[in-house]
């Protein structure tokens, strides 16, 4: 028991390493508005999580069970939460936007023990406040707190990264609840299937000379950030407590700081430092708390 939570806390930093790398294929996608962008990043995902399951001879773990009105609610939030983010990030701006969907830490934690049963542990609470803490400073907004407005359009824009925040924590608790009835491959095939039909109708926005010049990194998009950032983001959410998932998808911000410095030379200011190291200190919190709860279960 204590090696499979292990397995499941590497699975969600895993996951949140690979969808940290979104920053860097956004950056070489030209021409193209975000929504195609989401949809061919879902065709090219599903496109390797078929050629996956069936190459794995798991096509009898897509069999649908109980709970269909789960699955297609996943499906829906998927989609809904991405163009809040993506709203949020066009009023606003890059840092605003990731501050407010990673509030969901708190709605996990609020929303838990009354939907899942979860109790809430004073180290889950330090955790929390720790982490969002180190985001903050990870992407602090330019004159701080005191530089956000709160009128117009720009207070739309808030509007939609505070709901994505909470759309983000009702698809944690959701993989909660379809964990029961589902196997993993399941919870992120048919949801990734259900978005890719709603985004559908973006996919004629793009010209097709500027979707041949993008298509190489459509594909690694889709396939690194769905692919392999889904199957092993599930993998760990589905088998943690949702407090816990959703305090370690707080990994996501700093390894993508990480990949800004690598790959695209962004500095590294002393604050942003900070933050990574109070959110890979509440990670070790959430993750010793854990350990220490096993044996005696």
């Amino acid at each position: 028991m204590f090696l499979e939570k292990k397995k499941a806390h590497l699975a969600v930093v895993i996951g949140c390493v690979f969808y940290s790398m979104n920053g860097i294929f956004i950056s070489r996608i030209h021409d193209m508005a975000i929504s195609p962008v989401i949809f061919y990043r879902l065709f090219f995902g599903l496109l390797f999580l078929s050629i996956y399951i069936v190459a794995r001879g798991k096509t009898s773990d897509l069999r649908l069970k109980k709970k269909k009105g789960s699955l297609f609610l996943q499906g829906v939030l998927v989609v809904t939460c991405m163009l809040l983010y993506f709203t949020c990030l066009k009023i606003t701006c890059v840092s605003i936007a990731i501050l407010l969907q990673y509030t969901a830490p708190i709605y996990v934690m609020l929303a838990s023990p009354f939907l899942l049963n979860e109790k809430i542990g004073k180290e889950s609470i330090a955790a929390l406040f720790i982490a969002i803490t180190g985001v903050f400073l990870i992407v602090r907004p330019e004159g701080g707190l005191s530089g956000i407005e709160l009128t117009g359009t720009y207070m739309l824009g808030m509007i939609a990264g505070l709901l994505s925040g909470v759309v983000f924590a009702a698809l944690i608790l959701n993989v909660k609840v379809l964990k029961a009835e589902y196997p993993e491959l399941a919870i992120v095939f048919w949801p990734m299937g259900i978005a890719f039909l709603l985004l559908s109708p973006f996919a004629f926005e793009v010209a097709p000379a500027v979707l041949y010049s993008n298509l190489k990194v459509l594909a690694a998009f889709g396939i690194v950030s769905i692919g392999f950032g889904e199957i092993f983001t599930i993998l760990g959410l589905a088998n943690l407590k949702a407090q816990t998932g959703s305090l370690l998808s707080l990994i996501e911000p700093v390894s993508g700081v990480f990949f800004d410095i690598a790959v695209l030379g962004i500095a590294l200011s002393s604050e942003t430092l900070a933050g990574c190291a109070l959110i890979m200190g509440s990670a070790v919190i959430i993750s010793l708390n854990d350990s220490e709860k096993l044996p005696e279960k």
